[in-house]
């Protein structure tokens, strides 16, 4: 009596597998990131980075999480294998976000978008695995140095990553983080010189600093446009809202 219980559970088991039986024994795909992975260290240095489909439990997970939690980086967490996804770079977030709405609902993604000259709303089509991906150059290293034309010193930068999202979320915040991502001023490493020497700056060194955070590889999300109404044609940004995951 005693193994009872057992021998039930046993028993669903293999009834929960049978039904399951023909869903695909491996649908993760091995990726290949556009920063290729120059400035990571992989908990596993030798293996692929791996990406499945988004399951129910996931999708569940996207609805249900704490207004101070990112849904969508709890869900590439989930479905990624082989990286930290709080110490990547937002190019490569954006390029995992495409292909885990690609993988885990199909290449079309139908949305609509507002002509620029007749204001008309048209529907949409865009194939995700058609946009354009740039792959990073040699230039892509960290710390990058950057020579402030100002005041003409060298400065170290370490690039802003998917966890500082909530420091650049705040515009005011974000300026008064900077230094937080200079390593060296002119070979000095002290925070609290780089502090203020960071608040003495002219602002054209300021935005020279802001500039190299940016990355100029990744996927494209301009998408050439043409209106069903007026026939105005024009590249638009392609609207990622928190719709991108409800295919309803």
């Amino acid at each position: 009596m005693l193994d009872q219980p057992n021998q039930n559970n046993e028993q669903q088991q293999e009834i929960i597998n049978n039904i399951l039986s023909d869903i695909p024994s491996d649908t993760a795909i091995e990726i290949t990131l556009p920063s290729e992975c120059r400035i990571y260290k992989l908990p596993d240095p030798e293996g692929p980075i791996t990406l499945r489909p988004m399951t129910f439990e996931d999708e569940k997970m996207l609805l249900s999480s704490q207004n101070n939690e990112d849904p969508i980086n709890l869900i590439l967490q989930r479905c990624v294998t082989n990286l930290n996804i709080q110490e990547i770079l937002s190019a490569d977030k954006l390029y995992l976000i495409m292909k885990l709405r690609e993988l885990s609902y199909g290449d079309d993604y139908n949305t609509s978008i507002v002509c620029p000259s007749c204001k008309k709303d048209n529907n949409v089509v865009i194939k995700l695995s058609q946009l354009a991906v740039t792959a990073a150059d040699d230039s892509l290293v960290e710390p990058k140095e950057v020579v402030l034309p100002v005041i003409n010193k060298k400065v170290k930068l370490k690039l802003p990553r998917v966890r500082h999202e909530t420091i650049f979320a705040d515009k005011d915040k974000g300026l008064n983080q900077i230094w937080r991502f200079v390593t060296e001023i002119e070979g000095h490493d002290d925070k609290t010189i780089i502090a203020e020497v960071i608040k003495k700056l002219p602002l054209k060194d300021v935005k020279t600093i802001l500039k190299h955070f940016k990355t100029d590889f990744g996927v494209k999300t301009q998408i050439k446009f043409v209106c069903n109404s007026c026939g105005g044609a024009s590249v638009r940004e392609m609207p990622i809202n928190a719709n991108f995951f409800d295919v309803n």
